[in-house]
């Protein structure tokens, strides 16, 4: 508790004594992100001591819509919510209005402290990425910021060091991840007990406690939650309505923008590999016509 006690005299430096002053206690907000299967509702369960979130094995996604569960950590009240993978196929048809990317905006209001990035040991896959990206794009690349990677099944490890395993990974798009992320990151084995969970959730708790002091306490926000705050007096159906018009036209101009990238590179892609095939193709004529005269010399004074 000694670390906790620590947290505790700086709360006042971190700006989270505005909420005592308003009469409520600390209060911290973490999302958890990351596509289907990561094991984020296992995540938040670990976090929260209990089995709060929906969690199991499936073919198919288990969490379709945004929960919340709470706890309590020395003085802080933390609350933390569960997401879908809002990019994943089967969420896109079911949500094509972006009404529960909405509601995830209204819940997380006015911000999140942290967002937690869950990702498998040694499975940082093409789904991850498109994860990855689909979180910039709904929230914006500001998020990057507030981000800490969480590793799922650490048991993998068998006891070697999760920095040497980043470190050395050959996993190319991993390491961009942790760097752009700059380097928060931890494991948890969602399966853990008693000393050994606490131990994993203090770790975590480091990495929020440094994110908390380098934003001076304040939660992340965009023009998004801006407009969630604005209209805290309209009815719920109102709120929802709005911020899921907002947030669906963010993800057209997104896609917009992306579509555009793609239009720009990929000519020059087409163009490059043109040349090599112009050139390859060349070459080796030029050097059939070099065989060719030197097994025929007759050939060559036609």
């Amino acid at each position: 508790m000694g670390r906790w006690k620590m947290l505790r005299d700086e709360e006042n430096a971190y700006g989270l004594e505005d909420d005592k002053a308003a009469g409520q206690e600390p209060r911290l907000l973490l999302l958890l992100a990351g596509k289907t299967g990561a094991g984020k509702s296992a995540t938040g369960n670990c976090i929260l001591g209990q089995k709060h979130f929906v969690s199991r094995l499936g073919p198919t996604a288990v969490t379709r819509t945004c929960m919340v569960g709470s706890c309590r950590w020395a003085t802080w009240d933390i609350e933390i919510i569960d997401t879908p993978d809002f990019f994943s196929s089967e969420v896109s048809q079911t949500d094509p209005g972006c009404r529960e990317r909405g509601r995830c905006y209204l819940l997380s209001a006015p911000g999140p402290h942290v967002l937690l990035l869950v990702t498998q040991l040694g499975r940082f896959t093409a789904q991850d990425q498109q994860a990855w990206s689909g979180v910039k794009a709904l929230f914006g690349d500001g998020i990057v910021a507030r981000t800490i990677v969480v590793f799922t099944r650490k048991e993998d490890l068998a006891g070697d060091s999760l920095q040497d395993y980043v470190r050395d990974t050959e996993n190319r798009a991993l390491r961009k991840l942790v760097a752009e992320c700059g380097g928060r990151f931890c494991a948890f084995d969602n399966r853990a007990t008693g000393a050994e969970r606490e131990a994993q959730v203090m770790e975590l708790m480091r990495l929020v406690e440094g994110l908390v002091r380098d934003h001076g306490g304040a939660p992340y926000t965009n023009d998004v939650y801006s407009l969630a705050q604005a209209l805290g007096g309209a009815c719920s159906e109102e709120r929802l309505r709005k911020v899921a018009e907002t947030v669906a036209a963010r993800a057209q101009k997104q896609q917009k923008l992306w579509l555009l990238a793609w239009l720009w590179e990929w000519p020059q892609m087409l163009g490059t590999q043109c040349i090599r095939s112009v050139a390859g193709l060349c070459d080796a004529t030029v050097q059939l016509v070099k065989h060719l005269c030197k097994r025929w010399p007759q050939a060559s004074t036609v």
